[in-house]
């Protein structure tokens, strides 16, 4: 068969013809009608030709092989449902080589030149369809392989759409994979551990092993707490007993028996005065343990004046060199006293802490961290240790307790030997003692932390003693989450406006992101969809982002949830007006759907946790996951804001993880809500500051009372250093403590 015979059965070269306008001559499997209409195309009139001997060309004659015409060009357009990128980029046209093998000639006709578009991007046919084997291919066609070539089954509409949906389904993969990277990047940026603070003036805490219950310790403290009282009870009386003579004597009224001579005076003081020390053994039992365990207390001076001033009560009834001046037992009895109230309102505080803690596991455990005063999970396990750890008071009392014992000892022997007087040691020694109890000095700490801890247990809080109050006194700041600011029942959703969108497949898709958002407004949708059994959708690739929005995959298509500015910034278009100030937005593959309005209504407690914030100057760090929750919003809502800041999205979300690890537990709460919080570290704060104006006055007090002391009775002026007058000096010391004493637990 000859090369023409071998052209005029090759199917393509009759398309390549029809295409440049030349009837094909000879039969092909199909024709251009049948491929058009294949496709939807509109069929091209054509003289029908015989199937034997096509008529000749009347349009246009062939074109000689001498004088090859280029190609005309042809517009590329994609099927219906498909995008231009899913249309194969045109191949560089063939050019003819002049030493390609003979082969090549008999389809790459001058005359006939294949267009830079080949037919199977044309027309979406197999490469098997529309050219002939790469190989050299025989001469002739056997009768088998024409019948096979005429059987060749044409592709159908069936496979178009399944090829299109295909391509769609690419790119959805594309889009996906794209923003999935995107949320890995993202992710890669991880929250900093949360580093925790201790005081740094603090002692190191001793490893804990194992703690006594906590209900054992509340039941010791209770009855030492009842013991006490019934001690300080019964003793004011007779306090007031023994200073009732001294009082009228000195308005000038005689009282009998007492003023009929010293020795009188004397018994008037010295029963009283035992019957109070006999009533006052809490104290002597409290300043053993002291010396147990290593230290010198206010307590064992309190313990050393009563005894010192009770020998010397005797000696000025068995001595006669003694000098006539009266007795200061009613100053050692006050010391004994004042000390018998610390002592009552240590065991108080204490009972009260260790009956709060004796409820079970804490809901949240307070600890100190670089952002401020946080909460978090935790349990007990240290609260013990860090309750009965020392005080500050107790630490000063430990340094000047021993160098008020020995310098009144120096002191008394230089004003009594140093002077002759030998037989007046033991009352000099009994002034200069008496005159250096300062008898705030066992109230600065105990009488606050009474008061403070009876006030938090009402609230369901407790501090861990003196050690937790200054841990958490020594942040300005205290940080806060969704349900601190706004509360269950305080955030409500007030509207909704659709764009388009179905109304519970927009609750759908909202509840969905809000509730793996959490925060307040993750509760809201939560109750919105159990209420109305609206259910959540599959949710993949969720991320948070630092303008308060959130975003990820719901059914391959992208959804973004957040306020305004998150939406402005993620390039969806957004209506001029909104219908509320405070609003939610939700977009589908960056077109808006649905905007919530939300209400951020104010709670009575926040309000006045807020305002007591400010008077303790405590600030806020917003540990807040909602995205409308910022300084402005509480500015308009409260009146103030608290001097709020906003950290980073990573340590917001570290803060406000309910699962945090709140560390060692310098305080404890049983109550959900702001204003427990606050109340314990506002507290914590003022118990701090009465306490170190407390050790001043209590120092420098004692430090002038041995001075004055000493200076006196080296002098010798007895009669200007009466009692009434002594006891007048250590209560002037007192009166500026009682208003921080009584306000410490005043909000």
């Amino acid at each position: 068969m000859s090369e023409k015979d071998t052209n005029r059965f090759d199917p393509l070269m009759d398309t390549q013809r029809l295409l440049n306008g030349v009837e094909v001559s000879g039969t092909a499997d199909f024709t251009l009608e049948d491929i058009l209409a294949e496709y939807g195309g509109k069929p091209v009139a054509t003289p029908s030709a015989p199937a034997e001997k096509p008529p000749a060309p009347t349009e246009k004659p062939p074109v000689p092989a001498e004088k090859p015409t280029p190609p005309p060009e042809h517009k590329v357009l994609p099927f219906p449902g498909t995008s231009p990128r899913d249309v194969a980029e045109p191949e560089s046209p063939v050019q003819r080589d002049a030493d390609a093998p003979e082969r090549d000639a008999g389809w790459l006709r001058p005359d006939n030149e294949i267009d830079d578009i080949s037919p199977e991007d044309l027309f979406g046919l197999g490469a098997a369809q529309a050219a002939p084997e790469a190989e050299s291919a025989p001469a002739e066609r056997a009768p088998e392989e024409q019948q096979a070539a005429e059987e060749e089954p044409t592709v159908s509409m069936e496979d178009i759409v399944a090829s299109t949906v295909d391509a769609v389904k690419e790119d959805q993969e594309r889009r996906q994979e794209k923003f999935r990277k995107k949320l890995e990047k993202q992710r890669k940026r991880t929250a900093p551990p949360v580093k925790r603070r201790e005081p740094a003036a603090r002692h190191p805490l001793p490893e804990v092993d194992s703690e006594p219950p906590m209900n054992e310790t509340a039941s010791r403290h209770k009855r030492r707490y009842y013991g006490c009282r019934r001690s300080l009870l019964l003793a004011l009386p007779i306090l007031l007993l023994l200073w009732a003579p001294w009082v009228l004597t000195q308005t000038g009224i005689a009282v009998p028996f007492f003023c009929d001579s010293g020795g009188n005076a004397d018994l008037c003081v010295l029963i009283p005065q035992a019957l109070i020390c006999i009533l006052g053994w809490p104290v002597f039992r409290a300043a053993q343990e002291g010396l147990r365990d290593g230290g010198c207390t206010v307590y064992l001076l309190a313990a050393v004046a009563n005894v010192v001033t009770l020998l010397d009560e005797m000696t000025l009834l068995f001595l006669p060199g003694r000098t006539a001046a009266a007795p200061v037992g009613g100053v050692a009895a006050m010391a004994m006293l004042f000390s018998l109230w610390g002592l009552t309102s240590y065991h108080k505080g204490m009972w009260e802490t260790f009956k709060v803690a004796s409820l079970g596991q804490p809901t949240y455990v307070v600890d100190c961290c670089d952002a401020g005063i946080a909460k978090g999970r935790g349990g007990l396990s240290g609260f013990h240790t860090r309750a009965n750890m020392e005080d500050t008071s107790a630490q000063w009392q430990r340094l000047l307790t021993p160098v008020l014992l020995i310098g009144s000892v120096v002191f008394a022997a230089l004003s009594s030997f140093g002077q002759g007087r030998g037989q007046d040691f033991l009352l000099v020694w009994s002034v200069i003692l008496c005159a250096g109890s300062a008898l705030v000095f066992p109230l600065v700490f105990c009488v606050p932390f009474g008061r403070l801890a009876t006030r938090l247990g009402r609230s369901g809080a407790a501090v861990a003693g003196q050690y937790g109050a200054a841990s958490l006194a020594s942040m300005r700041r205290i940080v806060v989450t969704d349900g601190d600011l706004f509360p269950q029942g305080t955030v409500a959703l007030n509207g909704l406006k659709l764009y388009g969108e179905e109304r519970n497949q927009a609750i759908s898709y909202a509840a969905t992101l809000a509730v793996q958002g959490g925060g307040c407004l993750g509760r809201v949708f939560d109750d919105i969809c159990r209420g109305e059994r609206i259910s959540f959708q599959p949710l993949e690739h969720f991320h948070m982002h630092d303008d308060g929005g959130l975003s990820g995959m719901v059914h391959g298509e992208t959804v973004l949830l957040g306020p305004p500015i998150f939406m402005r910034h993620q390039a969806v278009r957004l209506p001029a007006s909104l219908p509320a100030k405070t609003t939610v937005c939700l977009a589908v593959d960056g077109e808006l759907t649905a905007v919530f309005s939300v209400k951020y209504n104010t709670s009575d407690l926040v309000e006045s946790a807020l305002r007591a914030l400010g008077r303790n100057g405590l600030q806020l760090t917003l540990a807040v996951r909602d995205g409308n929750i910022t300084p402005k919003l509480l500015k308009t809502r409260f009146g103030t804001d608290g001097g709020a800041v906003l950290p980073e999205l990573s340590e917001r979300l570290n803060l406000s993880d309910g699962e945090r690890d709140g560390g060692g537990p310098n305080g404890i709460l049983y109550r959900e809500g702001l204003y427990p919080f606050v109340d314990a570290v506002a507290g914590s704060r003022r118990l701090c500051h009465v306490i170190h104006i407390g050790n001043l006055l209590s120092v420098l007090g004692s430090v002038a009372g041995v001075l004055l002391g000493f200076y006196m009775t080296f002098t010798a002026s007895y009669a200007v250093l009466t009692p009434l007058l002594l006891a007048t000096y250590l209560l002037l010391w007192v009166l500026p403590m009682l208003p921080l004493l009584w306000g410490v637990d005043k909000t």
